[in-house]
């Protein structure tokens, strides 16, 4: 009897290995039978694909040796039927972003991703076609244009000001400059994008370390997109949801100021203080776009521009001085202060490394002494 409940336990726990077996070969048949071309890849497990290959902590050392070993188009499996395309020469990558830039020129979206952007509500992540393109031509013929960025040069200005006084008020004998670079690119990247008066900064700075948070983890859904159980067990949704709603309100908030402030200023004071929420309300107002300029437009443009700067000064200082040489402030740097290593520091000690394409966090931040030689007047 003992012998006989043993092999019924025995089997009954091979059950969902069979099922999961034979799911796996089914869906392999199906793309198998369409006749498909598929670029060579490594062996895949049931369930979790191509990613075994991938486990461990230098993941894109992994991907570089199989693209040495399978060539440069690579096909990897994500799952049960989430295909990824690895492409790891210049010559494959100007193949797919030149001479077929269409067929590949949408993003894929994530299921976070989805949540978060209504799928693909502002211009980053929205499927290529008319909204897409309208929105590229809003950006480049509105928001990026010379005399948008000209128009930014006094706020730009105020904010150097406050940087090398903040630099000067400090009572510590060495300073963390990379520390207070990234305050100083934050504070004017909000100011020419949500205005002077907006009040809520250190909450859209919250949002933003929640929001790549939420986006750079991997969920359930993306493994296995067909499956709503995936979805029902999957935090990251709930969270993505919970975030958006949290970052439309707050969106709300300012938009709705920016309106209160039309409204009562002059028609001269709107043109010579223009932010980029005052532009794209602006944009909207004349009525004339088609597909109609929406407010959760804007606001996920808003919020996808703040996104991408402010996070970027956490990895690298590239994004930092080049700001810095568009407005100045370098200058204004080397002009009010002589600046040297502290004691005991060595030049060789200094962590200057670049790579070309990758923004890497700096062991070191980049600590150095300044000495005030110009009078900064009250």
């Amino acid at each position: 009897m003992e012998d006989d409940a043993s092999y019924f336990m025995l089997v009954l726990a091979l059950v969902p290995l069979v099922y999961i077996i034979r799911f796996y070969y089914l869906a392999s048949s199906r793309c198998h039978n369409r006749g498909l071309r598929l670029p060579p890849g490594p062996w895949q497990l049931p369930v979790i694909g191509s990613l075994h290959h991938l486990f461990g902590a230098l993941p894109h050392r992994a991907l570089r040796d199989l693209s040495r070993r399978h060539g440069p188009l690579m096909l990897l499996m994500f799952g049960t039927n989430r295909p990824v395309i690895v492409v790891s020469t210049a010559k494959a990558a100007k193949e797919m972003m030149k001479t077929h830039d269409t067929t590949f020129c949408a993003r894929p979206l994530t299921s976070a991703l989805k949540a978060i952007s209504k799928h693909g509500l502002g211009i980053v992540f929205a499927p290529y076609g008319d909204h897409w393109r309208q929105m590229r031509k809003i950006c480049f013929l509105e928001l990026l244009s010379a005399k948008r960025i000209a128009t930014f040069s006094s706020i730009r200005g105020e904010e150097t000001d406050r940087f090398i006084r903040s630099i000067v008020a400090t009572l510590e004998p060495v300073v963390n400059l990379s520390e207070l670079l990234a305050a100083y690119l934050t504070d004017t990247t909000v100011h020419m994008i949500m205005g002077g008066q907006f009040t809520e900064q250190e909450t859209l700075l919250r949002h933003v370390d929640e929001a790549v948070g939420i986006v750079s983890g991997v969920a359930l859904p993306d493994l296995f997109p067909s499956s709503r159980l995936a979805r029902a067990l999957s935090t990251t949704l709930r969270s993505a949801e919970v975030f958006r709603e949290a970052f439309l309100a707050l969106m709300g908030h300012a938009i709705d100021d920016h309106l209160e402030s039309r409204r009562s200023a002059s028609s001269s004071e709107q043109v010579d203080q223009e932010d980029i929420i005052d532009v794209l309300l602006r944009v909207q107002g004349e009525g004339n776009l088609e597909p109609p300029l929406t407010m959760n437009n804007i606001k996920a443009v808003v919020f996808v521009s703040c996104t991408t700067t402010l996070f970027c000064p956490k990895f690298t200082t590239t994004s930092l001085r080049r700001h810095l040489f568009w407005d100045g402030g370098s200058t204004s740097l080397l002009f009010h202060f002589d600046w040297s290593l502290p004691d005991g520091t060595l030049p060789s000690e200094l962590d200057m490394t670049e790579t070309m394409g990758v923004a890497a966090r700096k062991k070191v931040p980049l600590w150095l002494r300044p000495t005030p030689h110009v009078y900064l007047p009250g």
